[in-house]
């Protein structure tokens, strides 16, 4: 990993800047100048971790072009920079939300999506996996860790009595950041390829999560199903991921002590 040249993208916040903190090597954000991506280009990486992505939770025909830009331009122009290997932070999102269980396999109908964020990483996804040979396409559930995004286990973590969008029975599927990167230092080391569903083995219901977090925040009405995501493929090589989402979070808050 010493001797590796790794380019990490998406750095100002969440799982891009930890990863950015645990293995160094190079950054690239909107503030990268650019001369700088000019010099990157010109000489190359040798990995390429992608882990930008916009996430406006309301998008309008004013914000469209800057947010595919950020969502499937970016890939486009990151694959260009030469490199042996593509790792790309996908999510779970790319699945259709129903009641059957979804693998790596299965191949996913665009129209059955239902929010422009599925589409878009799913658009990424097919621009990767047309133009780069060694590639690793990680399918993540929602990730904990230090610097995460405000989401709604943030927003009852800092407000026992928050106000929230979603009913008591939405269910969510945790994932520690530490875990994601073990996954990809093992990706590295054995050099591997493909899809991986990056989701821990059962999932939590949002009421459980606020009665762990000791707190009454007032529920609303829309009701989010994270899915049944297989993840037998991850789990063999990373046992951690055998984990539920309760030991994920138990986990989680320990650090945070």
């Amino acid at each position: 990993m010493k001797n590796l040249s790794i380019l990490t993208v998406g750095t100002t916040s969440g799982i891009g800047e930890y990863i950015y903190k645990e293995l160094g090597g190079h950054s690239l954000t909107r503030a990268t100048l650019p001369e700088e991506i000019e010099e990157l280009q010109a000489r190359g990486v040798d990995i390429i971790i992608h882990c930008a992505r916009n996430r406006n939770r309301v998008v309008n025909s004013e914000i469209l072009y800057n947010y595919i830009n950020d969502n499937v331009f970016l890939t486009k122009q990151l694959i260009n920079i030469p490199h042996k290997k593509f790792i790309y932070l996908s999510s779970i999102e790319t699945y259709p939300k129903n009641s059957e269980k979804h693998f790596e396999t299965e191949v996913i109908d665009v129209d059955a999506l239902s929010t422009i964020y599925g589409i878009t990483k799913l658009m990424s996804e097919s621009i990767i996996l047309q133009f780069c040979k060694n590639h690793l396409i990680i399918r993540a559930a929602t990730l904990l860790g230090r610097e995460m995004r405000k989401n709604s286990f943030m927003q009852i973590l800092e407000n026992k009595n928050c106000s929230l969008t979603l009913s008591q029975n939405s269910t969510f599927n945790y994932v520690l950041y530490a875990d994601i990167l073990e996954f990809i230092k093992y990706s590295i080391k054995y050099d591997l390829n493909g899809i991986y569903n990056a989701a821990c083995s059962k999932n939590i219901r949002l009421s459980d999560l606020a009665e762990i977090l000791q707190a009454k925040p007032n529920f609303g009405t829309h009701t989010y199903s994270v899915g049944l995501i297989d993840n037998t493929k991850i789990a063999e090589l990373v046992p951690h991921f055998r984990r539920t989402s309760k030991e994920n979070i138990d986990l989680y808050l320990k650090e945070l002590r």
